[in-house]
């Protein structure tokens, strides 16, 4: 008897923590990070109409704030589309979504840096540091030192190079 009862609190206490809600969890850093929720994703037909009007865009930005604003919003997009890729497992997609949100880090950085304003790069590393938070959870959605794994570390020392850069 005392077998059984014992089998049965192990049992419920495996079962209560495993059945913790990562994804809950997981739901809040998306919330907090203040990814937008993406409507045409890479991979679809319009994807490639989506990125024509961004770069519309982008040749119709004068000043330098607005530059700034808008590789923000870009930065945050090309984050949610490599969220958007790595949890609906389109793998023909993450390579080049981790290449565009680690090219797109990078011009940001680029435009910061130009600007030389002190709050701005400060702003950024913490921007950053929640972003390496965000991507190591996407990363480890692989095996360790798989070629996806591979591109969503790639992302991370980006992100660490470009906070370099800042200081």
């Amino acid at each position: 008897m005392k077998l059984v009862a014992g089998f049965f609190t192990i049992s419920l206490f495996v079962i209560i923590f495993f059945s913790t809600p990562f994804d809950l969890i997981y739901a809040n850093e998306v919330e907090q990070l203040g990814l937008p929720e993406t409507t045409v994703n890479p991979g679809s037909f319009y994807y490639s109409f989506k990125r024509l009007f961004e770069k519309g865009q982008e040749k119709l930005l004068f000043f330098q704030q607005s530059k700034k604003s808008f590789y923000e919003s870009l930065v945050k997009m090309r984050l949610s589309e490599l969220n958007y890729v790595i949890d609906k497992k389109a793998l023909s997609e993450v390579q080049r979504s981790s290449e565009r949100f680690a090219y797109q880090a990078g011009i940001l950085t680029e435009e910061v840096i130009k600007q030389n304003q002190i709050n701005d790069k400060e702003n950024l590393i913490k921007e950053f540091d929640r972003y390496n938070k965000f991507l190591s959870n996407l990363r480890d959605k692989y095996p360790a030192n798989s070629s996806f794994w591979m591109l969503v570390q790639h992302d991370i020392n980006t992100l660490n190079i470009s906070s370099n850069r800042l200081k």
